[in-house]
């Protein structure tokens, strides 16, 4: 590849922005023709390019994160609220009315209903998505002519809306310690730790990000996540798996191991490489637990866990053991890592009755701004994303300041009520790789 010069580049200005680690006025950010960055600074150079864009009053971010995502799941949007005879409400209740969902999806309709929430992503800020993808074949679990059918329609969607995907593709081999597979899951099981690595080495083979996601210690073997652990240590991969996030976990896993998941998790060696490891959710956890995750991730999707009733994330305690949080939109009933963000602030007020609870060193809309951007950046394994500095890829979103939410605050104060009180809708422009995508 033959080295861009400055005739390739374009520049990039806004009112204010988040430039590597320092928040600044009119930040600047120099772009080559990969979509690359090459250089940043406070201000426009005297040398900046001919063609420099001014996006005006806008608040300038790296593009956001998101780190666990159940795309299809956006099919069942507004359609679990209403109570039937009997039922309890639950998450397990809930858990029926995604399997018949997951039961009547095609080739086609996956497609479509990932395409429409990639889409909504992109329209948020987001610019990567870890897709933890588990319809893997035909509802009655024999494989397509093409094993990896239903990944590469999530791939193509993401690729024709344009944002970035890692596959982190799901093993699931049961319902529970010593019973198969229900009907309704066998779409999701390939059959063996061989079949379902099979299918990854060609995905790897190909060029895609992936990442290893045994999808839960009640839905894989010790045995498997053995094999799985070895497998993502030897290549390098991320390891996403579903962890402590109802108490009924946590039980079964006792009854079967005699050990909370993230102590089974860590027993397979899934944690023995650091920061390579993430648990999503991490809700219901025990003392050990939360020293087994030092150094590696947690992802909280909070607007799903509240949904669910899953119950409040302790994500001071995370951070206190360093643990790197990152966010997700997970269900996808709400697309908006702003909202996520926030609630993961708000929910810990509510448990502590305080206030300004995840403030540290940094105020409390920045630390959300870097769970959201370099937290999930992280746990996808992709370090060169969620900054802007010089070497990683053009990756960002605008805020308008503009914007009915944001309209004549100070610009001082804009940047938290985003955080703090906004929503996503104030994000206009958004860029993947040096292309403007919204």
């Amino acid at each position: 590849m033959t080295e861009a010069t400055h005739d390739d580049r374009v520049g990039y200005l806004a009112a204010w922005g988040l430039l590597g680690d320092a928040w600044v006025e009119r930040p600047y950010v120099e772009v080559d023709g990969r979509g690359v960055i090459v250089r940043t600074a406070a201000g426009r150079p005297a040398d900046a390019p001919a063609i420099v864009h001014d996006l005006g009053r806008r608040l300038l971010y790296p593009g956001l994160v998101n780190a666990h995502s159940h795309a299809f799941q956006r099919a069942i949007r507004g359609g679990t609220h209403r109570r039937g005879d009997g039922d309890p409400s639950s998450f397990w209740s809930w858990r029926e009315a995604m399997y018949r969902v997951a039961s009547s999806l095609g080739p086609d309709e996956v497609y479509a209903v990932t395409r429409r929430c990639y889409a909504e992503m992109l329209r948020a800020g987001i610019t990567c998505v870890g897709e933890f993808h588990y319809l893997h074949h035909a509802p009655d679990g024999t494989p397509y002519a093409d094993a990896n059918e239903l990944s590469r329609q999530v791939l193509r969607a993401a690729a024709e809306v344009g944002i970035r995907v890692v596959l982190l593709e799901v093993y699931y081999a049961r319902a529970g310690e010593g019973r198969p597979a229900l009907p309704e899951q066998r779409r999701f099981c390939d059959g063996s730790v061989d079949r379902y690595l099979a299918r990854v080495d060609i995905l790897r083979s190909e060029g895609h990000a992936v990442g290893l996601a045994p999808h839960s210690v009640r839905a894989v073997p010790l045995t498997a996540l053995t094999e799985l652990a070895a497998y993502a240590r030897a290549h390098g991969l991320v390891v996403h798996a579903h962890v402590s996030e109802q108490p009924r976990e946590n039980d079964e896993s006792r009854a079967e191991h005699g050990r909370t998941p993230t102590e089974v998790f860590a027993d397979a060696g899934c944690l023995a490489r650091p920061g390579s490891f993430t648990a999503v959710h991490a809700i219901h956890l025990e003392d050990r637990d939360h020293d087994l995750l030092a150094g590696h991730n947690v992802c909280a999707c909070p607007t799903t866990e509240a949904d669910l009733g899953d119950g409040i994330i302790p994500a001071p305690r995370h951070r206190q053991h360093g643990t790197g949080l990152a966010l997700g939109s997970d269900s996808n009933a709400v697309i908006d890592l702003v909202q996520e963000a926030r609630l993961l602030e708000m929910h810990e007020r509510l448990r502590a009755q305080a206030r300004l609870c995840l403030a540290g060193p940094d105020p409390v809309a920045r630390t959300l701004l870097d769970i959201a951007t370099v937290g999930g950046a992280r746990a996808l394994g992709r370090p060169e994303l969620g900054r802007l500095v010089a070497g990683s890829p053009f990756d960002a979103c605008a805020a308008d300041l503009d914007h009915p939410h944001l309209a004549d605050l100070p610009d001082d104060q804009a940047h938290d009520a985003l955080w703090l009180s906004g929503t996503a809708a104030a994000i206009d422009r958004v860029f993947v790789g040096g292309v403007r995508r919204r």
